[in-house]
Order: structure tokens, then C-alpha cells, then sequence
């Protein structure tokens, strides 16, 4: 078959949105379209970008198995994302008793005990700030992009941030990320100076048949950690009144965290993608009526027909290499050092978007070897051997996933840690944003390196492995209502008491959790809200706060025909109280007490955010109902007080020409 396809240069304007000169970069306008304008190369999911930015900057995280463009970004505001100095508000589900200054530790109110099974030497208070693979950002670029940003307060609290990312060549980029937090301390020996640094390059073949890229993170935390107020009563009776008096239980004491962690990740598809259209050649016409002259361009190619794909296929091959050192310096020096490879295979060798393999499946298997040294003389060298397989199968507007995976254990017994999952999910819509979802997962997992050897050490006890039974219900509608049910089974979990004697639980529990995230607007009037209640059958072993609740209600408008950009409104945050666990300087452990209650307090912020083309601002009071509280018992955790109310204010400037 053949056709010919008309341009006409008097009656269409050139359009440089829709009009690609890199192959690498389907035109927006082609998304979508089964027609002559075939796409091949890179594929990305739709989104509506900022005109400016419409084929000049491409975003995409990476995920393991894979490597996909899967979101175009835009400096878009976000009310809360302009929050300087709590950015472990809300991630990725979790709300975070994070109201305090940059350093502090955290732990999160909304546990995910059945989150994977990664092995790891004990919980880190600074894993919302610290940077790592799955959450740093990779880039293409049309044209090289700058983003800048300065952030501070009126107690000289800073953060800056400068990234720049440009393609080498078309399909090869390389870019760097740099970011430097210095909270200033509200007490004796609070302050911290942060540093995070990533390197990155990607590369993408003409076909995208070959994808690669690698990494280099460096993050060092300087943190002043004084192990909390020594008497509360100070704090909450204002007993006095400068604040860098009020006695700690450590003075002049700190950590530092150094880490670094390189990454690579390697994808050939064995599988030749096909096209549908195969140019042949162009002929300019030129067409003389009453003196109007018309120039056309006739383009003449031939249509392929288009070969029915194969579920099972040669399909794509992969290889990841990962290596991590990390060391902490207090009263003793604690250090991680990791290194592990991949090697998987997936069917899922057709990336285009017009036809979706029905089943797909995914094997691969892990090596790791991994070298601790716990309190200084004790070492501890263990190898892993992890396989693992997934497969997904679509029935129509149904899919069914399921996962297994197993991790080679270090504890005496060498039983592996296991992960069952089966996960339905059903869209309701062909447009597929209104889906339900029910899951269910079992897992059994051996506890942190550092309980293990606590236990064998200190305590002459040998741990079981935590099992965990969870079982799932999601709903979510077009971005709008976000519902999610859990209720997990556990057994035999551990923990440590405020002397941090280690425990293992002798009986069963059940914790059952639901969170509801909306997201509504009418007109210029924004109200977004996430609501989380649980309740745990036995709050010695896991204590939750029985609700908690995060709001923002804001003003989004355009004003001076859409030059400038503004929202402002206020961010509202509350939990009911409950025995919050502590947290130890020395070790960077936490525990369970039970003698300070933290919570049923109201945290509110009003902010203002303006967006003039690349340049964005924002201003925030914090904490704004302290000024007139009595007795502001707010604390993020157990003798570690909240912030006093502040004021912030920043500006981020975006260059992509």
C-alpha cells in the first residue's frame, strides 16, 4: 500500500511543538495515533506540559527492570511542595512527625510493615532527606536545563540547590544535582549542615533498543543530635525564656553520616521494533491560480503492514550493578559497605504504545555481598543469593500481577526471607483513571542486622522472622479520591525498650490502617486533605496514633492575563496523641516507651506562592497558631521539641534555552 500526505506552507504555520528535528522524540501530536505518523524510540506516558517546556525537557525516575520516560515536567506549583523546612510531610503515603528542623530524626505514623525485604543495618533517621537511586531524577534534554533555588528564614536556617542536565548528544545525557541544607538549631546543639550530590548520564540508542545508565550519589550529614531536652517542664511552662538555655541531656555532641553509593543499569531488546510507515521521498509542487502562488510538499511512503507481536519472544535482557559504604561516627564508628548485581530477562519486549504484551514475565536473581562492623570491633561479612519472578497477565480492563522473591538470609539458620504477592486491579473507564485494586501479600523477613546481633551478642537469644499477612483494597478517580484499606497480620515483630534491651513479641497482632487522600477543586478554590486511621490490636509492639489528618486550602488564580501565577492558603496538620517511639544519639536506634504521649496538637502554616514564566517564590509562616498558644505542647518526638512559629521564603529559577 501507499498514500501521500499534503503540506501546504501558505496555509500551515510552522508549529515547533508538533514539529520534531530528533528522531529520538515523538511529537505530542502523535501520541496516541494509529495512523501514518508512526511511533518508534522512546515512549513516555501524556501529559499536559507547559507550552515552554513542550519538547525541551523530559523527566523519568529510575525503576528497576526498567528504563522509560514516563512523565514530562514542568515547574508546576505545589502548596506543599514548597514546604522548606519539612519535606517529610507526606511521602508516598506516609505522614512523618517531621515539624522540626532539618536533621532531626523522624519516624513515620503510618507504617508499611510489608514494604520489601531489603536487608539493612538498622532504621535511618535521615532516609526521607538522603538521596538514592529510585529517587533522584534522570533526564533528556531538547536544550541544556538549570535549575537554581535559595531558601532561608528568619533564623538564617538555608538550603541551595543548583542542577544542570544538557544532552551530549541526541539520546545521551549527563547531568548533576547539588544540594546544601543548614537548619539552624532552636536549642543548645540542634543545628545540622547536609550536603547531597548526584552525578548521572543515561543513554537511549536511535531505536532505544539498547538503554543504560549509571550514577554516583555523595550525601554527608553533619548533624548535632544532644539526645533530646533533659526536663519537658521547661519546654512547656516557658520556664525560660531564651530557648538556647533550656538543658539537654548532651551538649557539644554530633554525628557524621558520610555515604556513597555508584549505580548501573544496562537494557538490550533482542526484539527489532517495527514500523508502519517507511518514508520514501518528498516532491515540491509548485500551483499558479490568478496570480496566487501555492507551494506544497508531497510526501509519498509506503505502509507496511503491521505483524501481529508475540507474547513469547526473545524479549529484553538487563544488568544492574549497585554499590553502597556508609559510615556513622558518634560514640563508636558504624559502617555498611554493599555491592550486588542483577541479571534479568522480560518478554516485555514491545514498547509501543498500540499494543500491550497480555502476558508478561519477568525472572532474574541477585548477588550481594554485604560487610558491616557494629560497635566499632565487630565485623560481620555475609553473601546473598536473591532470585525473583513476576508475572502479569491483562484480561480486558483487569490485570492480574504477581511477585515472588527470596533474599538470602545472614542470621545462624540461613533461612531465606520470602515475599508472596497477588495484586488484581480493574479499570473501570477505557480512559482507565477510576480503578479499584484488592492484593495480598506474605512475608517473612529476618530483622535488621543490628537486632540480630543484639540479640546473639548482648542477649544470647536467637530472633524468628517477622511474618507479616497483608491484605489490601485501593480506589482511586481521576486524581480526585484516593482510598486505600490495609490490614496486616504480624507476628514475632522486635523492638527495643528505652533501655534498649531487645524484645520479640510472643503473640500475635493485627494492624489495620485506612487512608483517604482528596484532591477538590471548584473554580480557583482548592481543597486537598488526607485523612489516616489505624488502630493496632497490641500498641506495646506497634504504636500508632489512632487518626491523623493533613489539609490545604488554598486560592489557585492567574492574574494579569495569565503573566503571574498565584496560590495562597494555609496548610493545616493534626494526630491524636499516642507513645510516639524515641529516639537514642548513641546508637541511631529508636524505642518504645511509655511515659511521654506526643500529639493532639494543630500545626498551621499560610503560605503564598508566585510563578512569573522560570522564576517561582514563595513565602511561609510556620507553626502561625503558637504565637497565641498558652502551653505549646508540641513535640516531634519524645523530648525533642517542635519549632516555635518562623518565617521562610525562597525562589527557584528554571533555564532551559
Amino acid at each position: 500500500m501507499s498514500g501521500i500526505s499534503r503540506r501546504s506552507s501558505s496555509n500551515t504555520p510552522s508549529n515547533t511543538a508538533t514539529n520534531s528535528n530528533n528522531p529520538n522524540f515523538p511529537s505530542d501530536s502523535t501520541l496516541g495515533s494509529t495512523d501514518s505518523a508512526a511511533i518508534t524510540g522512546l515512549q513516555y506516558h501524556t501529559e499536559t506540559p507547559d507550552s515552554i517546556l513542550r519538547q525541551r525537557v523530559f523527566l523519568f525516575f529510575y525503576h528497576p527492570l526498567e528504563v522509560k520516560l514516563y512523565d514530562i515536567w514542568n515547574p508546576t506549583l505545589d502548596p506543599t511542595g514548597v514546604q522548606f523546612s519539612d519535606p517529610l510531610d507526606a511521602i508516598n503515603g506516609n505522614y512523618y512527625l517531621g515539624k522540626g528542623m532539618l536533621g532531626h530524626p523522624h519516624v513515620s505514623i503510618f507504617p508499611t510493615p510489608s514494604s520489601g525485604l531489603d536487608i539493612q543495618l538498622q532504621p535511618d533517621p535521615n532516609m526521607g532527606y538522603a538521596k538514592s537511586p529510585s529517587n533522584i531524577r534522570f533526564y533528556q534534554t531538547m536544550t541544556p536545563y538549570t535549575v537554581l533555588s535559595y531558601n532561608s528564614s528568619l533564623n538564617k536556617d538555608y538550603l541551595i540547590r543548583a542542577a544542570h542536565t544538557q544532552n551530549i548528544i541526541p539520546g545521551w545525557n549527563a547531568s548533576f544535582d547539588y544540594r546544601l541544607i543548614r537548619p539552624e538549631g532552636i536549642y543548645t546543639s540542634t543545628s545540622a549542615k547536609n550536603h547531597y550530590l548526584d552525578a548521572t548520564t543515561n543513554y537511549f540508542s536511535r531505536d532505544s533498543r539498547l538503554q543504560a545508565l549509571a550514577g554516583i550519589i555523595w550525601q554527608g550529614f553533619n548533624i548535632d543530635e544532644n539526645g533530646g531536652i533533659s526536663d519537658d517542664s521547661y519546654f512547656i511552662n516557658h520556664a525560660i525564656s531564651n530557648r538556647s538555655g533550656v538543658p539537654v541531656n548532651l551538649y557539644n555532641m554530633g554525628t557524621v553520616h558520610r555515604e556513597l553509593k555508584a549505580f548501573g543499569h544496562a537494557t538490550y531488546n533482542l526484539v527489532r521494533q517495527f514500523e508502519d510507515v517507511r518514508r520514501r521521498d518528498s516532491l515540491v509542487v509548485r500551483t499558479v491560480n490568478d496570480s496566487l502562488t501555492v507551494i506544497d510538499t508531497l510526501d509519498a511512503f509506503d505502509t507496511l503492514r503491521v505483524r501481529t507481536p508475540s507474547s513469547f519472544n526473545a524479549g529484553i535482557i538487563g544488568l544492574e550493578a549497585n554499590y553502597d559504604r556508609r559510615k556513622r561516627v558518634f560514640t563508636d564508628s558504624t559502617w555498611w559497605r554493599e555491592a550486588s548485581a542483577t541479571l534479568f530477562w522480560t518478554n516485555d519486549a514491545y514498547a509501543d504504545h498500540r499494543w500491550q504484551n497480555p502476558f508478561k514475565i519477568t525472572v532474574g536473581a541477585s548477588v550481594r555481598h554485604v560487610s558491616t562492623a557494629i560497635e566499632s570491633d565487630t565485623l560481620l561479612l555475609f553473601s546473598t543469593f536473591d532470585p525473583y519472578a513476576r508475572a502479569v497477565l491483562h484480561l480486558g480492563r483487569a490485570t492480574l500481577t504477581g511477585n515472588a522473591d527470596l533474599r538470602g538470609s545472614f542470621d545462624a539458620d540461613g533461612r531465606p526471607d520470602s515475599r508472596y504477592s497477588a495484586r488484581l486491579t480493574f479499570h473501570f473507564d477505557s480512559s482507565r483513571h477510576t480503578l479499584a485494586e484488592v492484593s495480598a501479600t506474605a512475608q517473612r523477613k529476618t530483622p535488621d542486622v543490628r537486632m540480630v546481633h543484639d540479640a546473639l551478642i548482648h542477649q544470647g537469644m536467637h530472633l524468628k522472622q517477622l511474618a507479616s499477612n497483608e491484605y489490601r483494597f485501593a480506589f482511586k478517580h481521576a486524581e480526585m479520591v484516593d482510598l486505600d484499606l490495609r490490614a496486616t497480620y504480624m507476628s514475632h515483630n522486635t523492638w527495643y525498650d528505652s533501655s534498649l534491651y531487645l524484645y520479640e513479641g510472643t503473640k500475635e497482632l493485627w494492624l489495620y490502617q485506612a487512608r483517604l487522600t482528596t484532591h477538590l477543586h471548584a473554580g480557583w478554590l482548592h481543597l486537598d486533605m488526607q485523612h489516616l486511621l489505624q488502630f493496632s490490636t497490641d500498641s506495646v509492639q506497634m504504636p500508632v496514633p489512632l487518626w491523623a489528618v493533613k489539609g490545604s486550602l488554598y486560592a489557585d488564580m492567574k492574574l494579569f492575563r495569565g503573566a503571574l501565577r498565584a496560590q495562597i492558603g494555609a496548610d493545616v496538620r493534626y494526630h491524636t496523641s499516642f507513645y510516639a517511639p524515641g529516639y537514642d544519639p548513641y546508637t541511631g536506634l529508636f524505642y518504645h516507651q511509655d511515659q511521654v504521649q506526643i500529639g493532639d496538637y494543630i500545626w498551621a502554616d499560610i503560605f503564598i506562592n508566585l510563578n512569573v514564566k522560570r522564576a517561582s517564590f514563595y513565602a511561609k509562616a510556620g507553626h502561625l497558631n503558637a504565637l497565641w498558644e498558652q502551653t505549646p505542647e508540641y513535640f516531634i518526638l519524645p523530648h525533642y521539641p517542635g519549632q516555635r512559629f518562623g518565617f521562610f521564603w525562597g525562589i527557584t529559577w528554571h533555564f532551559f534555552d
